[in-house]
Parts: C-alpha cells; structure tokens; sequence
C-alpha cells in the first residue's frame, strides 16, 4: 500500500468523543454512533470558527495494540478551541505522519485500508492517526488517512525489556509482531516485564524509577534465555536517546 512521508503543523480538532477497541463487537455501532451524532444531532452546524468543510476522523489515546482501546472522535477542524460549549476537543500534534490516499466506498474503502496499514511495518508513535474526508460522497469518497510516526532519529521502541524484536529468530516463524504490538507473547504465557511496564504506562523499562530492577535484572541475566545484560544497556539508550 503506497504512501508519503508528510509533515504537519498542530491542528485543533472539535466534536464528539468514546471509547472503544478494534475487537468490540459494538466498535462499528459507537463510531457510527459518533458520526450520526455529529451530523445528524447539530453537533457539525454548531462547532463555530471551522477551518475548511471537511470531517476528521481521530484516534487517540491508545496503546501499541490493535485489540487495545483508544478513544475515536468524529470531529473538524478549526482556528481556535471554543470556550464553555460541550464539545470534545483535541489537538493533532504536529510532526511526520505516513499519508495513504484512499478512493472508493466511504465505509468499506477506509476499513480495509486500515487492515492493511496494522500489517504494516511502519515506525508508528501510536500518539494520534486521522482520517480527513475530501467530499462527502458515499460512493466516490475520498480519504486521505495520516498514521502518526515516530520523530525523525529517534530509535523505535521494539520491546518493554530492552530485547531488539528485529533481531528475534522466531519473529517470522511464529508470525510475531514484537510484545509492544500484542497483548501475550507467542508462547501463550503472562511476560512479568511486559505485563510490570505496561501496568505503569511506561514504553519500555528504562523509563522506570526502579530501573534496572530486580525482575528486569533476573531476565536479562538467566542462564538459558539471557543476553548478559544486553537489554538493559538498550533500555538505556531508548531512555537516553
């Protein structure tokens, strides 16, 4: 699936908010939920100081993985963010995104370009992607969807250990996607360190306070499966970089 690497400024974007997950049954409901009630509820008509016509579509808030929840906005974008109405506000930060065009189906065409973009290799910051609706044809659509990445020279976070997934011999064979993209290693077993970061909202280990603690330690000095403490010294490069 081609795309374009494209820098943006900061854009201030208004409407309506939930919360949902890629593997919720009721995921289409709540954000077909969202876009009735932006145009068919008043919400659009009244969002005052709109930039241009178009409807953004926006994911926030959400962890590197796909059945995680995020929190998906039908909104516009405007000049300024308005004062004391009950409106859903975010900003979409400003920095490099990928940028897919999409044509076609309004529903279908954006569901299964973003299929595609999950099995992706890109260095996402998973910090907000957007979809920005050129028309508002059900048929004809077109959708220029804009996956967020990671800052130009700033190492990919692979892991929360420290382990390089891309140097990992089983990552093909067992059709893995690194523990930052799953919930549960390949193996099928709870990984204490993965589980441990994540519970503090941490990327990595390096951005502990107990860091490198004793669990890590264990881990990355074990007889069969170690490395001699080679994770640690890359968690410290992720925190240092």
């Amino acid at each position: 699936m081609k795309y374009e690497i494209v820098t943006l400024q900061e854009k201030i974007a208004v409407g309506v908010s939930a919360r949902t997950n890629n593997v919720s049954p009721d995921a289409g409901a709540v954000i077909g939920g969202l876009w009735n009630q932006f145009f068919n509820q008043g919400v659009y008509a009244s969002i005052p100081h709109k930039k241009n016509e178009k409807a953004l579509g926006i994911y926030t808030n959400y962890a590197k993985d796909e059945q995680a929840d995020y929190t998906a906005m039908a909104a516009c974008e405007t000049t300024e963010e308005p004062e004391g109405e009950p409106y859903a506000v975010c900003r979409i930060p400003a920095g490099r995104y990928a940028k897919f065009i999409v044509h076609g189906d309004m529903v279908q065409a954006v569901a299964e370009a973003w299929q595609e973009i999950w099995q992706m290799d890109l260095p996402r910051a998973f910090q907000c992607d957007f979809e920005e609706y050129q028309n508002d044809s059900m048929d004809h659509a077109e959708i220029h969807i804009y996956v967020g990445l990671i800052p130009e020279g700033k190492a990919r976070i692979e892991s929360r250990c420290g382990i390089l997934c891309s140097e990992c011999a089983y990552r093909e064979q067992m059709g893995c996607k690194g523990c930052v993209h799953i919930q549960k290693p390949f193996w099928g077993e709870v990984c204490p360190v993965k589980a441990c970061s994540e519970e503090k909202g941490q990327e990595h280990c390096g951005q502990c306070q107990d860091f490198p603690c004793d669990l890590l330690h264990q881990f990355a000095y074990d007889e069969k499966q170690g490395d001699n403490g080679k994770r640690i010294e890359q968690c410290k490069a992720w925190r240092d970089q």
